[in-house]
């Protein structure tokens, strides 16, 4: 079957051609609005909860109001997930503000699952470096122009993902978050300069429980030569090796011992969540 059959449109359900805003919707022009992604296995929203509160986060810093409470919205993605038959699915929610304070218009829908080349998991991806800032990183916006077009240049680079930098220091992939070995310890940029993904926090809890330590840090671009392993994670990449930036290996050029550790504990703390 081909995803979505049904889009909800806060807790209706409508056909993918009747989910539309306005084009004087200041979500056009003014990219007012906040959306997630979440991965369905097994029928299983993977960490629902904590998608649906960093949700929440992002539309209060942008003073938006979501349309429904946590229940309500635990309901409206069952609704969805069974209107659409959808087991497997990455499912997308996208909450769209309105003019002079309204309420928001929040769309949910599935699509078919992501899924990467395995070679990038037992070889590792390339990345390249691109010079942005996402405005309000801390929030999942609809500004995205910036990740966007860091994306493009990736793919007109032949790279996987672009690691963006500012100011001399790395914080976060196009849609990712970034990881770094040195001397031995795993690294990656402060919560507070970056969007703090469900996968990243995830993994930093899980780290923990199996006594590695995951130290929050500013990634100098000038240190980039001194990393002896890189990785990336998300919602639909898990924990994905970088061997290369900008076309130089990291460290031997070849995925290392603890990101292979790290992403052998996250699948099996994801295996274990999705499992029926």
């Amino acid at each position: 079957m081909q995803l979505p059959t049904y889009v909800l449109r806060n807790g209706a359900l409508v056909l993918p051609a009747q989910a539309t805003i306005s084009v004087f919707n200041p979500a056009i022009y003014g990219a007012f609005g906040v959306y997630e992604s979440m991965q369905v296995a097994n029928g299983v929203v993977f960490a629902q909860a904590l998608h649906l509160q960093r949700l929440a986060r992002s539309a209060g810093l942008l003073g938006l109001r979501l349309p429904a409470d946590f229940a309500t919205l635990d309901r409206w993605i069952a609704d969805v997930l069974r209107a659409n038959a959808a087991t497997d699915a990455t499912l997308r929610l996208f909450a769209v503000g309105g003019d002079d304070d309204a309420e928001c218009v929040l769309f949910i829908w599935p699509q078919p699952p992501t899924r990467f080349p395995e070679r990038f998991y037992t070889e590792g991806a390339t990345a390249i470096t691109f010079a942005g800032e996402r405005y309000l990183p801390q929030a999942k916006s609809l500004n995205t122009l910036v990740t966007y077009l860091a994306r493009r240049q990736a793919q007109a680079a032949g790279a996987h993902e672009a690691l963006l930098h500012h100011d001399g220091y790395l914080t976060e992939g196009s849609n990712s978050n970034l990881f770094a070995v040195v001397d031995g310890e795993v690294r990656t940029p402060p919560a507070d300069q970056v969007l703090a993904g469900v996968t990243r926090d995830l993994l930093m809890e899980l780290a923990g429980r199996h006594g590695l330590r995951i130290r929050e840090t500013p990634l100098a671009l000038a240190d980039l030569s001194r990393w002896e392993e890189c990785f990336i994670t998300s919602t639909s990449r898990h924990v994905m090796p970088i061997t290369a930036v900008d076309g130089r290996p990291v460290g031997d050029g070849r995925v290392g011992p603890l990101t292979q550790r790290l992403a052998a504990i996250f699948e099996a703390y994801f295996r274990a969540q999705c499992s029926r």
